[in-house]
């Protein structure tokens, strides 16, 4: 199977103990369940990187040669009932420049789903093991290379019902998570409730359309914890209406939406809505609402909200709407669009999220500085320590801190995706933006990430992969007495990948980075030059 391109952190070396989902899958086998297909696939790889900076420094820039082999394992079972996927590495990485750091890491997806009841009723279960940065002030773009990331493991389980035909459409869901991280930030478990449900194309008298979710979190990991934080975050709306002879149908909306737990940040007071309103029939998969919502607790303005549903095709549909919450003006966008060769998505969404690991407070500290330098940027690292202090000096310097997030926060999240496939040669240009607003302080953080590549097939078993990548992180954005930051990554790659046998397979990277801070110690350069051979079985 193919070695998962995941950045990977140090964990506990019981490998079989992070994959509780086979436990879970194992409940819904049968004899009738195991009446399927299986594949196993796995595999051993070695890879080599070299670095020309490994501690990520301006001064005293030292190399290394990284050694990852790495051990892979893909399962892939389908029956009438039962669908089940694993796909995991074990990598044991060694460092030339400090062999204290040598150590195993491990990724891991795993999703199973288990027909109960006519294919609408749908037990799944789901694990993973990921990795991400320590610190995204410190490096957002932490891999095992620099080996300063953490494991972050998670587990979720839970029904889900679907069903449709021209009369209705109804989705629900129950789901129960957890997430757990190496070092404790992050940590969450809880459940959540998920309901959809509208009127289908033989409606003729009355149309309707359901959206409500329910979520309910607290903070811990697997085993939680005794009095820690906690949230709800409950939302309805429902339109119900009368169709008419006519284009225009008249409809009722309600809408509900609360905040609520021992976080910062919350709306302890509901604003229910109602209101009148107007659906525009322009064609057959063409529609547009406008409602006047009166709130009714009259804490809160009374406001207009309308929505748009335009599906012309199977290649291109549009989904837009605007309305009013407790935190604002609030806008959605769905746009996406197939041709033969060119591929457009675009979507704008806002959510309410906790727990997450983008809380950040400023800390003061000290870095060594050689004593012949008035310059910050000749100075370590934070918090490396030269092995003769006799000619450096300790600097105070200040810093931003990762800690445990106890605040609501509004997250806007813009993307859009492009990709022109040609005979030989596909193109694709990703960009993304994520504001994030925490709703107690106001802090904004501010994430633009921008990828533009070029796949290019040689021969039926070669191809070259180039990719430019530019990433701007701004933490505490719109305060300038605020402990504010803001990196900039400009990347450089090339790949070429080789199919040397049925079942062996090479590639070779050069990549160049190149990162640019208000915080002068967090300014550097990096190349690094990657082989690797994997034989799969």
């Amino acid at each position: 199977m193919a070695i998962m391109d995941m950045a990977m952190a140090e964990k506990p070396n019981n490998f079989l103990s992070k994959v509780p989902c086979l436990a879970i899958v194992g409940l819904f086998i049968s004899a009738n369940s195991l009446a399927g297909e299986w594949r196993f696939e796995p595999s051993l790889g070695l890879t080599e990187t070299y670095t020309n900076n490994i501690e990520l420094s301006q001064l005293d820039k030292k190399s290394s040669l990284v050694s990852q082999f790495i051990i892979g394992a893909g399962i892939n079972f389908s029956s009438r009932k039962l669908q089940f996927s694993f796909a995991g590495t074990e990598t044991l990485a060694a460092y030339s420049h400090d062999s204290g750091l040598n150590d195993d890491y491990q990724t891991l997806v795993a999703n199973a789903s288990y027909s109960l009841w006519q294919d609408n009723l749908t037990a799944i279960a789901s694990s993973s093991i990921t990795n991400v940065s320590k610190n995204d002030s410190g490096n957002s773009l932490a891999d095992l290379i620099t080996a300063d990331t953490v494991q972050q493991r998670d587990l979720s389980a839970g029904l889900q019902y679907d069903s449709a035909n021209s009369d209705y459409s109804l989705f629900s869901s129950f789901i129960s998570s957890a997430v757990d991280t190496e070092d404790g930030i992050g940590e969450s478990h809880g459940y959540t409730v998920l309901i959809n449900s509208k009127s289908g194309n033989a409606a003729r008298t009355v149309f309707w359309q359901i959206d409500g979710s329910f979520a309910n979190r607290a903070s811990g990991g697997f085993s939680g914890i005794d009095g820690g934080f906690t949230s709800e975050n409950y939302q309805f709306e429902a339109k119900l209406g009368v169709i008419t002879p006519y284009k225009i149908n008249p409809f009722f909306r309600l809408y509900h939406e609360r905040v609520t737990g021992t976080l910062a940040g919350s709306n302890p007071e509901a604003i229910p809505s109602w209101g009148p309103g107007l659906r525009y029939q322009v064609a057959k998969h063409f529609i547009i609402d406008l409602s006047y919502n009166n709130v009714i607790n009259d804490s809160h303005d009374h406001y207009i909200s309308t929505s748009i549903d335009w599906q012309p095709s199977a290649r291109t549909s549009l989904s837009a709407s605007y309305s009013n919450r407790f935190f604002g003006d609030s806008y959605e966008l769905d746009f996406s669009h197939r041709t033969r060769r060119l591929t457009n998505s675009l979507s704008y969404h806002e959510t309410i999220e906790v727990f997450d690991r983008n809380n950040y407070q400023e800390v003061n500290g000290d870095v060594w500085c050689p004593n012949n330098s008035f310059n910050v940027s000749d100075c370590l690292p934070f918090g490396q320590v030269p092995d003769d202090t006799s000619d450096f000096q300790s600097v105070p310097v200040s810093s931003l801190e990762l800690v445990e997030d106890n605040k609501f926060s509004l997250n806007k999240r813009l993307a859009w995706q492009s990709q022109l496939a040609l005979a030989r040669t596909t193109f694709t240009l990703d960009l993304s933006n994520r504001e994030r607003e925490s709703l107690s302080s106001g802090i904004i953080d501010e994430y633009l990430e921008a990828r533009f590549s070029v796949t290019r097939r040689m021969t039926s078993k070669s191809e070259v992969i180039v990719y430019i990548d530019y990433s701007n992180n701004i933490f505490d954005k719109y305060r300038p007495d605020g402990p504010r930051q803001e990196d900039t990554y400009k990347t450089f790659s090339a790949s070429y990948n080789k199919s040397l046998a049925s079942s062996l397979k090479a590639f070779i990277t050069l990549q160049y980075l190149d990162r640019q801070s208000n915080v002068e110690r967090y300014t550097y350069t990096e190349a690094r030059a990657s082989i690797n051979l994997t034989k799969d079985f």
